[in-house]
């Protein structure tokens, strides 16, 4: 039932170079919405043009300074977007009259809390070149219908599937599970997007490995101070191989995550993987009639003592220490949720996401150094975890 790597983490660079990247998009400055030439920042009228004419639903001026041979093809791509409930569209970050840069993409459809971030590429040289690091869901070249429901949207690229559906109908009940544990302080709204294939996820998420879901977006602030939102993509295919009860922990996994990051996080915070997938899994399985040594197999049957995993653990190419990495993880925070309690686990997980060092936020909230906690984790592995109820 794991998810796979849950959320890419990446920063902005405001890069000077305009590198071959996904869904390159091309506006030639001459037509309506083209700056002219004695403006004192082109490129930030054109970027605003742009922006006004997708919000005013007029697909004619969004793609009227488009290259003649990138029109048709963006205009499709713009009329997706915009059919799925696209709300907002705006680039910000780039420097005032830059020749070339890098710059922040912030895209939010209806039933969206916040705007999600990724990174853009953005020239002029008496045209307006764009270009995205990572592909919207209307970038797929597929149809995409949206269906808001409590909890937010889910988005059917391809059309509406069973799993879809599904999805659509336990929403609310994910986000309920996760308000349970966080609490409500989140946007509370979160687009799921259904993809029909693992490969798909993989070009919304941005990399090279084929996931069965994954929570994106780029971990950034919107203009309001605020982190930006996170997005769920999930695998069509993959999520209707899962059990029932493997579908609900997959989805609330993923919303764990766009809880989490949520919270501000200072510069420098070192929040450790084992630590937010831990947190993740716990609140996704907890009060599920799924045994204990089922869901931690891999572990169980690794050799030697368990240690705590590492970061690259969980994007490991051997899938078998993938495995272990998320068992090890998801026991290490219920070995200790077992002990404290869910609530002092789920304050300890914000102090550590708000810049607390993990160590001294054991000491405070479970009232025991991690030493410790590390110690009574390896003894209930050592007892193939009898006793257990998730």
């Amino acid at each position: 039932m794991r998810a796979g790597p849950s959320f890419p983490r990446r920063s902005l660079v405001l890069a000077p170079v305009l590198a071959p990247v996904l869904a390159p998009l091309t506006l030639a400055a001459c037509g309506p919405t083209a700056p002219a030439a004695d403006d004192p920042d082109p490129l930030a009228q054109a970027l605003a043009g742009r922006r006004r004419a997708l919000l005013d639903g007029d697909l004619d001026a969004a793609v009227a300074d488009l290259a003649a041979p990138d029109r048709a093809a963006q205009r499709r791509r713009d009329a997706t977007a915009l059919a799925a409930g696209l709300d907002d569209w705006a680039v910000g970050g780039v420097p005032a009259a830059a020749g070339e840069a890098g710059g922040l993409l912030r895209v939010r459809v209806a039933g969206e809390g916040r705007a999600v971030a990724s990174g853009v590429r953005v020239r002029w040289d008496g045209a307006l070149h764009l270009a995205a690091d990572d592909p919207q869901p209307w970038d797929l070249d597929a149809p995409v219908t949206a269906q808001r429901v409590g909890g937010g949207v889910v988005l059917h690229v391809g059309g509406p599937s069973a799993v879809g559906r599904e999805v659509a109908a336990g929403l609310a009940d994910a986000t309920a599970r996760v308000d349970g544990a966080w609490g409500t302080d989140w946007p509370r709204g979160t687009a799921v997007v259904v993809v029909p294939r693992a490969v798909d996820v993989a070009r919304l998420a941005g990399t090279g490995t084929d996931l069965d879901a994954v929570a994106v977006g780029l971990d950034a602030d919107l203009p309001d101070g605020r982190p930006a939102g996170v997005r769920v993509v999930l695998s069509g295919e993959r999520f209707a191989a899962l059990s029932p009860v493997g579908r609900a922990v997959v989805l609330t996994h993923e919303l764990v995550h766009v809880a989490t990051r949520a919270t501000p996080r200072p510069d420098g915070a070192d929040v450790p993987r084992w630590l937010t997938e831990g947190y993740a899994d716990h609140v996704a399985r907890r009060g599920r009639d799924v045994p204990a040594g089922a869901l931690a197999a891999a572990l169980l049957a690794a050799p030697g003592e368990p240690q705590v995993p590492a970061d690259a653990d969980f994007t490991a190419p051997d899938a078998g220490r993938v495995q272990v990495a998320y068992a090890a993880a998801w026991t290490l925070v219920t070995s200790a949720a077992r002990v404290a309690g869910t609530p002092a686990v789920t304050a300890l997980v914000r102090d550590v996401w708000t810049g607390t060092p993990p160590e001294a936020a054991c000491a405070a909230r479970l009232g025991r150094p991690l030493a410790d906690v590390v110690a009574t984790w390896r003894r209930d592995v050592a007892s193939d975890l009898v006793g257990w109820v998730p």
